[in-house]
């Protein structure tokens, strides 16, 4: 059994992904457990075997405390850990006859990976576990963005010590060959005066820290890299590790 956590940036499609991947899973032969943990989402395109918002919502932790909409997202996180014997439960209970548990997160990624009760929420789950971490298609308009992004994926992957996967969602929005021109670009930036040296530094730390994971492009929209992407999780529980 294999815990699935879907991080991403705020509207990189997360819970549609969560979804669409399960749904591949399960025609596939395998048994798929889903959990939500984003007490924010007003509906869920799947059917959860454990829903946060079962115990509070947002609008819930507002009206409690009095407080906004951004300090409540903030508390709906910390309230999490005063659940996680009953998500762990479930987990468990879970783990007895499921391959995989997909995890969806909540949607503003800083409320994971920037406080430490996120970081205690994903250690509730036993296990094999790894991360997919969304790019967004939508966000990809120069190599800058690519780049910042790619970044953000591997301070991820040091502050979560877990296996992350990187992959491009919503793939229908940006075409391979658009994808690619983006990607040629690097060595325009190789030249840009006073960051040309900066520029440098950075890919060269993203080349030898993520020269071994290909690039995974995924659509929910039309199942593009869905096969690719299960691929890729079976191989970093490989004992060859080669993800490229």
């Amino acid at each position: 059994m294999v815990n699935i956590f879907i991080l991403g940036p705020a509207g990189s499609g997360k819970t549609t992904l969560t979804e669409k991947f399960g749904k591949y899973l399960e025609e596939q032969g395998f048994s798929v457990g889903y959990i939500n943990l984003d007490a924010a989402v007003e509906k869920l395109p799947y059917c959860p075997n454990f829903d946060i918002r079962n115990y509070y919502t947002v609008d819930d932790v507002m009206r409690k405390f009095n407080i906004g909409p951004n300090t409540a997202l903030i508390r709906s996180v910390e309230l999490l850990l005063n659940y996680k014997d009953e998500i762990k439960k479930i987990a468990n209970e879970l783990s007895l006859d499921k391959d995989y548990i997909i995890i969806d997160t909540p949607g503003q990624l800083e409320l994971v990976v920037f406080h430490s009760c996120g970081i205690e929420v994903l250690k509730i789950f036993e296990g094999k576990s790894c991360t997919v971490f969304l790019i967004p298609a939508d966000l990809l308009r120069s190599i800058r963005d690519f780049a910042f992004l790619k970044l953000l994926a591997l301070a991820i992957k040091y502050r979560i010590d877990m296996p992350i996967i990187t992959v491009i969602s919503k793939a229908d929005m940006l075409s391979c060959e658009t994808f690619q021109e983006i990607l040629r670009r690097k060595e325009d930036l190789l030249i840009e005066g006073v960051q040309a040296d900066l520029t440098l530094e950075l890919w060269n730390i993203i080349d030898k820290l993520e020269k071994k994971q290909r690039i995974i492009r995924v659509s929910s929209i039309t199942g593009e890299g869905l096969e690719d992407l299960h691929t890729i999780i079976h191989e970093v529980f490989c004992t060859c590790g080669d993800l490229t």
